[in-house]
């Protein structure tokens, strides 16, 4: 019980809430030693064991999307994101054109993004994806939004030195905003630190009156503290269902607002089935859902 405590409410120490990535693979370890328990006849112990798997996989679900199954299609218009780390792909393979082509979204995210792509990606997308907002950087904090809708505004927000991106896009009958964030694991100064950078984005997040698809790598998995009390704070749901323990853990997530619906999610792989980007599906909430909140964030 006292693992799972640490999983939930890590305390505030990097390699302990470090472990609390590994929630899926403990869990399944609770199982497993409660059956052991069981064939050994040790009924305390196995009760203590199914009580653990059973906190952590109701922490897990409810911090994923709390949907049990995928919303319907309405018939209000849909816009399709995607999202990739630049640094996952070699310039010189042409995979990531043949990849756009198949999941053909209408707005991607590129995050790394450094002059040696500028060429690239400006002529491999110039056609289909007309209109870009771009913060190109040597360091790992350049990002680029390409879109096939035309911009009605773009921003450019700070924290010290690393921007975030919004572009807000009208999607035929409604606005949206898209918010593209880098939360790396280091930074590159004492000071800065991930809690203040979340508090940033949330502020923006918070300025914002439109439907809002927040995107990012974020060197943290969903289920973390952090990332639930960011969620909880910018009141936005996740589009992720569920990882897999086969998976390296997610740091790269879509997440959105109240007014809109996910209606499809996809990790996006390359052709060895490495991890290289995410892709979801939104449209127009019809519903009036109302966020559910939770308080496992300290």
């Amino acid at each position: 019980m006292l693992s799972a405590y640490i999983i939930i409410y890590p305390p505030k120490v990097e390699i302990l809430e470090r472990t609390s990535e590994y929630a899926p693979i403990l869990m399944f370890a609770m199982l497993f030693l409660s059956f052991i328990f069981i064939i050994f006849n040790q009924k305390r112990l196995m009760f203590i064991g199914m009580m653990a798997t059973a906190f952590i996989a109701f922490f897990l679900k409810v911090s994923s999307n709390d949907n049990l199954i995928l919303p319907q299609h309405n018939l209000l218009p849909k816009i399709k994101v995607a999202h990739f780390n630049l640094s996952t792909f070699n310039k010189e393979d042409p995979e990531i054109e043949l990849i756009l082509n198949e999941i053909n979204p209408d707005v991607i995210s590129f995050q790394e993004f450094t002059p040696d792509w500028e060429s690239p990606l400006s002529t491999m997308l110039m056609i289909n994806y007309p209109y870009a907002h771009k913060m190109m950087r040597v360091d790992p904090f350049g990002m680029a939004i390409f879109s096939k809708k035309p911009f009605k505004n773009i921003n450019t927000f700070m924290y010290d030195d690393i921007p975030n991106l919004t572009v807000t896009i009208n999607n035929d009958l409604q606005d949206i905003d898209i918010i593209s964030s880098y939360i790396p694991l280091f930074y590159p100064q004492p000071k800065m630190n991930r809690e203040h950078h979340l508090d940033i984005v949330s502020n923006a997040i918070a300025e914002s009156k439109n439907p809002k698809v927040v995107i990012g790598d974020y060197s943290r998995v969903y289920w973390q503290a952090e990332m639930v009390k960011f969620r909880n704070n910018s009141k936005l749901n996740n589009s992720r269902r569920s990882t897999a323990l086969s998976s390296p853990n997610p740091y790269d997530h879509i997440f959105y607002s109240d007014e809109l619906e996910c209606v499809q999610f996809d990790e996006i792989r390359e052709s060895n089935q490495n991890h290289i980007g995410i892709t979801g599906t939104y449209q127009i909430n019809s519903r009036g859902k109302n966020k559910k909140q939770f308080s496992f964030a300290n």
